[in-house]
C-alpha cells in the first residue's frame, strides 16, 4: 500500500472547495434574496470514525440533506447545518422563528432544498476534478443527532467506507453567517480513482 501524500490530498479539497463553496454561495444568495460571501475555513481527510468527533460530538442535534451517488462510482454524500445555522435560514425565510423539532413539511422541504444546492455544487466541482460525472439519487433531509445523521447516506448502499473528504465553509450575509459541513463519503474505488487522479493511490 503506497503511502498518501496528505498535504497533496488536502491542497486538491481546497481547490475544489472554493469552487463548490463559491458555486454554492451564489445559487443561495439567489435563493435567499441576499448578498453570500463564503469563506473555506477547512479541508481534511479524515477516518469514517474521526468524522464525529471533528463535527462537534456524536451528541449535537445537526440538520443533515443526504443522498447515494448512482454509477459505476459509489459513495455517499452529506451536507451538515448546525441547528442554529439552519435557525438562522429558516427564520430569514419565513420572517418567523421555527423549532426544528416541529418542522411542517413546507419548512422541511426548504431545508432540503437549501442542503441541496450546497450538496449539488460541490459534487459538481468534485466530478470537474476527477474528469467523471458524479450523479447524486433525490436527496432526503433528516434532523437527529449527529451520530445517526452520518450514518444515513450509507444506510442502503451495503458498502464500507474507511476514509471521508471533509470541507467545513463558513456563508456570510452583512451581521449573519451560517456555516455547512460537506462530506464525501466514497467507497474503495472512487477513493482509488480520486487518489489516481492526484497521483497517489490506496494500494
Amino acid at each position: 500500500m503506497k503511502e498518501i501524500d496528505e498535504s497533496k490530498v488536502l491542497g486538491i479539497v481546497k481547490e475544489f472547495a472554493n469552487v463548490g463553496a463559491g458555486n454554492a454561495a451564489t445559487a443561495l444568495a439567489s435563493l435567499l434574496d441576499i448578498e453570500i460571501v463564503n469563506e473555506v475555513t477547512s479541508c481534511n481527510f479524515l477516518k469514517f470514525s474521526e468524522v464525529g468527533e471533528w463535527l462537534g460530538g456524536s451528541d449535537k442535534i445537526v440538520v443533515g440533506v443526504y443522498t447515494q451517488l448512482c454509477g459505476d462510482l459509489r459513495g455517499g454524500v452529506l451536507v451538515v447545518l448546525s441547528d442554529n445555522s439552519a435557525a438562522i435560514l429558516m427564520k430569514h425565510l419565513t420572517n418567523e422563528e421555527i423549532n426544528l423539532s416541529n418542522l411542517s413539511q413546507i419548512h422541511a422541504s426548504a431545508l432540503r432544498e437549501i442542503g441541496n444546492i450546497c450538496l449539488c455544487w460541490y459534487l459538481v466541482a468534485v466530478s470537474k476534478m476527477i474528469d467523471t460525472d458524479l450523479i447524486p439519487a433525490p436527496p432526503d433531509v433528516s434532523i437527529d443527532m449527529l451520530g445517526a445523521i452520518i450514518d444515513l447516506p450509507l444506510a442502503n448502499l451495503e458498502i464500507e467506507v474507511d476514509s471521508v473528504i471533509a470541507v467545513h465553509t463558513v456563508f456570510k450575509s452583512f451581521e449573519k453567517e451560517f456555516d455547512g459541513y460537506f462530506l464525501l463519503l466514497p467507497e474503495q474505488q472512487m477513493l482509488d480513482t480520486i487518489l489516481e487522479k492526484m497521483g497517489d493511490t490506496m494500494r
